[in-house]
């Protein structure tokens, strides 16, 4: 048995295919590229694979990541070439390496996400030079949080760990290093909502779009992506 971590983008061809689609996308892909995909006990055997934290519907991503276990000792340029052959357009692994037994899977060892929110036409780079952080350094950023009955007003300042200015030209952008994980959880959404309302700008999630860039766990208190020291 060999257990494979890879790393792999979501496009927009395929922004709004959900999570439960992109796992049946790689197990139908996995049977066609016939790798020798290991399987679990029991009356209802399933592949062994998993995956870090679903990403939201219509986002677009460059660091998706997961695991998987096959019977065989591939080499690992091998088992990336076989999938990227076969793997519905819009999805491509950009990294595949032996993973190290003992190490925890990937859903359970994300802590945090880094992102970019790409903002509307009404908010200029100009006003996100300005006013990022000045943004950054509130106390608290409080803003309309879902629970699991209702909304709640809930500080979000301590979830964030960066705000990056990140505009190109004429394109207000904003790159961020928020908590995720199991423990800690904080959307993307959440941030460009609160730096909206900094603005005095009316915010609307459909006019912004958003791409995860990485996910990272914590190494030596410091985060790295998932594939860092984890190689067998």
């Amino acid at each position: 048995m060999m257990t494979y971590r890879f790393k792999f983008s979501k496009g927009e061809e395929i922004k709004f295919i959900g999570h439960l689609d992109i796992v049946q996308a790689f197990q139908r892909s996995i049977k066609r590229a016939d790798l020798p995909i290991a399987y679990s006990n029991g009356f209802n055997p399933h592949q062994q694979i998993d995956f870090a934290s679903p990403l939201s519907l219509g986002y677009v991503s460059e660091g998706e990541y997961g695991d998987l276990k096959l019977t065989q000792d591939l080499e690992p340029k091998e088992v990336m070439e076989r999938l990227n052959a076969v793997l519905p357009d819009g999805m491509v692994i950009k990294e595949l390496i032996r993973r190290r037994d003992g190490v925890k899977n990937t859903m359970a060892s994300v802590s945090a996400g880094r992102y970019k929110a790409y903002l509307d036409s009404r908010i200029t780079p100009k006003m996100v030079e300005e006013n990022l952080e000045n943004y950054f350094a509130l106390k608290e950023i409080i803003v309309m949080k879902k629970t699991k009955k209702n909304f709640k007003e809930t500080d979000i300042k301590p979830d964030i760990f960066q705000l990056i200015n990140a505009s190109e030209g004429e394109s207000a952008i904003i790159e961020m290093v928020i908590a995720a994980g199991s423990t800690r959880n904080l959307k993307p959404e959440s941030v460009a909502e609160g730096f909206y309302n900094f603005v005095g700008v009316e915010y609307n999630k459909f006019k912004i779009g958003f791409k995860r860039m990485d996910i990272y766990m914590v190494i030596d208190e410091k985060l790295v992506p998932l594939t860092y020291g984890v190689e067998f």
